[in-house]
């Protein structure tokens, strides 16, 4: 008997111990129960939080008005210069761009103007506040003043109606030689099949004359005649590339009656050749 109940307490306690291994305890099930808060972003939304853009947000163009404006009497293009820091802004076709050095650009559409009160005129353009005061400066910039607000930033500046700038004559020159070779550019003329406009003129081999003729889809031609008697050297088609060699500015010769016309880009600059040779357009043609 004493043998046998000595072999029977390793095994209760054994029993004890696995039972009690089994029981976890009610704090650690709780744990395991709580859940932590999640968010999850929604399907096409970004995954963290999104800085502010430095422009304004992105605006169909074809819901700007794109119609000029005027603004106590100074018509867009409307461009305002400032100091401390520089900076330039511009007013036109239905939006504002504002540039700072250093700083992303910003561009925001210009909304329908209200009344002024009196010599001033405020409004908000996506997120910049413009306020404009008239005749308030004296500056070569212009007269129209603006203050442009920006995070807590005011921006003061001066500026006026921007006209484009006029195209300024060149002297070309191969005009001089138009006298001395015209029957060559008259056998050039004849030798392409449609009219064709002068591009540049050029001395070649001896007594050989050579010009870039040019059509009304802008494709080019070389051709090379006798300079006096016009008899045709050779007559090829170029690329952009090659005529662009010959090039001195934008000058285009329209020989009279060649049935090739120019429009000119500034006719107040066209020079009439000789005794009605034609007309050198000295700014190009559009």
């Amino acid at each position: 008997m004493r043998g046998n109940s000595g072999a029977v307490w390793p095994i209760l306690i054994l029993a004890l111990g696995l039972s009690a291994c089994s029981e976890k305890p009610e704090t650690e099930a709780t744990g395991v129960t709580e859940k932590t808060d999640i968010t999850v972003p929604e399907v096409g939304q970004p995954a963290l939080p999104q800085p502010d853009r430095a422009s304004a947000p992105l605006v169909p163009q074809e819901s700007v008005n794109a119609e000029p404006i005027v603004i106590f009497g100074e018509e867009t293009p409307i461009r305002f210069v400032g100091q401390e820091p520089d900076w330039e802004a511009i007013v036109d076709e239905g939006w504002i761009v504002f540039e700072r050095p250093g700083l992303p650009l910003i561009e925001a559409p210009i909304p329908e103007l209200p009344q002024p009160e009196g010599d001033r005129l405020s409004f908000e353009a996506g997120r910049l506040t413009l306020t404009f005061q008239q005749d308030a400066c004296e500056t070569p910039a212009g007269t129209l003043s603006i203050t442009i607000d920006h995070d807590e930033v005011a921006y003061q500046g001066c500026g006026g109606h921007q006209a484009e700038a006029a195209p300024e004559a060149i002297e070309v020159s191969w005009t001089g030689l138009i006298y001395d070779v015209l029957p060559a550019i008259d056998a050039c003329l004849e030798a392409a099949d449609g009219p064709r406009l002068i591009r540049a003129l050029y001395p070649r081999e001896e007594n050989t004359v050579g010009m870039i003729l040019m059509d009304d889809v802008g494709r080019y031609d070389e051709c090379g005649a006798i300079a006096n008697e016009g008899e045709i050297s050779f007559f090829d088609p170029v690329t952009a590339d090659q005529a662009e060699i010959w090039f001195e500015g934008d000058a285009v010769f329209e020989r009279a009656e060649s049935g090739a016309e120019c429009l000119a880009r500034a006719p107040q600059l066209d020079v009439i050749v000789g005794d009605d040779f034609g007309i050198m357009h000295p700014a190009g043609c559009r």
